[in-house]
């Protein structure tokens, strides 16, 4: 997967990151952009969430529990020492399936708590259920099979040699590298629990001892995505993007996404007692991530974008608009990564510069990939050859880019067009990624070439050129697929 390919496997998958409480919401992209392409999700809202009945992995259909929860509104006399608190109830009746081997009454407890955390979000998050999302509930074989089917729809051997083939050439990932049992690895060791958008529900695997306070984090973060779709109606556009858009616009929607989800999460572990707080940090450090240590540090920063980045975005807007601003921009989401990472951007709605679309073809190659790195696709690239100082103000300067890249047998080759937003910003990205090309990639020595530097020496070719305020770059694991991309540019 390209850098985009892997953004959308990215945006793909449930995934629980081990040391924090983090759940990635379920949907699915087009081709794997590699996180442009890493976490598929689904979600449909504006919608009635309709009663879906598993006919494989969940025999009987679950009694419906019936739970009475409590909102609580307190207020204060002034100069009074007396408080009022207002105490309506709620009745949450809970749809859904279990797994048949699952005790009845270990699902009506589920069933209990799980309506109680409904409440919970819809007092966090400051909106109601429009309905009350159906809960599938499953034994460990039945969660793990679920989830092993919907990875296995979604990863593509192949496509994956490419990616593989991609970073490889990049100097991000070893030659070599098996991206699909990696991936595969991943999905096993971190996924806990997801909301799934496109069947409209909720999947947990069964607590024979009642939800851990972990766990019950991971939920409600879930039901905030179940609850805002139902508001938003997130799904549907999401994965317009992801099948249609340029996976900086979808990386930025779901750092929006996951923002406000993980906001919700830690409004929610404010309010949990010091002993539940003691036992939810015990079991994060517990999990056992050593498949996620394993990986490079770009793809861990890229996988935690949406949770860190977009918290840091989604509190930036509420600290100035409350809530009320979290679900304007739901309605005028963030269009770059840019505007997560500078939320002023956002709120001037900066947009990319005009920047004319490659064209560029090669017979017998075929068209693997076609998007957007964007500021913070620049600074994953950058991250581990440079100083981070250096690669954030490096990628900071983005204007817009587009690339292309083509796959024929193991061989992959790429084409970039970048303008920064000003000539300097256009160097300070071009010396960085000398740097990188220099350190990182196989390219061997570099030599002066029509004004440009030409890498031809090593087992990877590239060619970079900046011409004011714009830079082309081309990379290739076959040097005459290099050089024609190089004469149809013109550099």
């Amino acid at each position: 997967m390209t850098l985009g390919v892997w953004r959308r496997q990215r945006q793909n998958h449930a995934v629980v990151y081990a040391r924090r409480p983090y759940v990635v919401f379920l949907g699915r992209g087009g081709s794997l952009r590699f996180v442009h392409s890493f976490l598929n999700l689904r979600f449909l809202a504006g919608l009635v969430l309709a009663l879906s009945l598993i006919a494989t992995a969940c025999s009987p259909e679950a009694d419906p529990t019936t739970t009475t929860s409590t909102l609580i509104t307190t207020t204060t006399t002034e100069n009074q020492d007396t408080t009022t608190t207002t105490v309506p109830d709620v009745s949450i009746s809970v749809p859904g399936t279990a797994s048949e081997s699952i005790d009845p009454a270990v699902v009506e407890e589920m069933q209990s708590e799980l309506a109680e955390l409904m409440v919970e979000a819809e007092q966090v998050r400051g909106l109601p259920f429009i309905a009350t999302p159906t809960v599938v509930i499953l034994d460990d074989a039945e969660f793990t099979q679920r989830v092993s089917d919907l990875v296995a729809e979604d990863l593509d051997e192949e496509e994956l040699a490419v990616d593989s083939a991609f970073f490889s050439m990049l100097g991000m990932l070893s030659p070599g590298t098996d991206l699909y049992t990696l991936l595969i690895d991943l999905y096993a060791e971190q996924v806990a629990g997801f909301y799934d958008g496109d069947a409209e529900e909720m999947v947990v695997p069964a607590a024979p001892d009642g939800f851990t306070p972990l766990q019950k984090i991971t939920v409600l973060h879930e039901l905030v995505h179940a609850l805002t779709d139902q508001h938003f109606d997130f799904n549907d556009g999401y994965e317009v993007l992801i099948d249609e858009g340029t996976g900086d616009d979808a990386s930025a929607f779901q750092a929006l996404i996951e923002g406000d989800a993980t906001r919700s999460q830690f409004v929610y572990m404010e309010g949990m007692s010091p002993i539940e707080a003691v036992q939810a940090a015990t079991e994060a450090l517990s999990y056992d991530s050593s498949v996620l240590n394993s990986i490079p540090g770009w793809m861990q920063s890229d996988l935690t974008f949406p949770y860190d980045q977009g918290l840091v975005f989604v509190d930036a807007i509420v600290s100035t608009g409350g809530l009320a601003a979290v679900d304007d921009a739901y309605q005028a989401p963030p269009e770059t990564t840019e505007q997560i990472l500078d939320v002023a951007k956002y709120n001037r709605r900066e947009q990319p510069r005009e920047l004319a679309p490659l064209t560029v073809e090669i017979d017998g190659w075929d068209l693997y990939d076609e998007a957007t790195f964007g500021e913070w696709g620049f600074n994953l690239i950058l991250s581990e050859s440079v100083l981070p100082g250096e690669a954030t103000q490096a990628a900071a300067g983005w204007g817009n880019d587009t690339y292309r890249v083509f796959s024929r047998g193991e061989d992959v080759v790429m084409a970039l067009s970048y303008i920064g937003d000003s000539e300097r910003d256009a160097e300070e990205l071009a010396n960085a990624l000398i740097v990188h090309i220099r350190d990182s990639m196989d390219a061997g020595p570099a030599e002066e070439s029509a004004g440009g530097l030409l890498y031809r020496q090593g087992n990877v070719y590239s060619f970079i050129d900046r011409i004011d305020d714009a830079l082309y770059w081309i990379v290739s694991t076959d040097k005459t697929a290099g050089e024609e991309l190089r004469m149809q540019l013109g550099i």
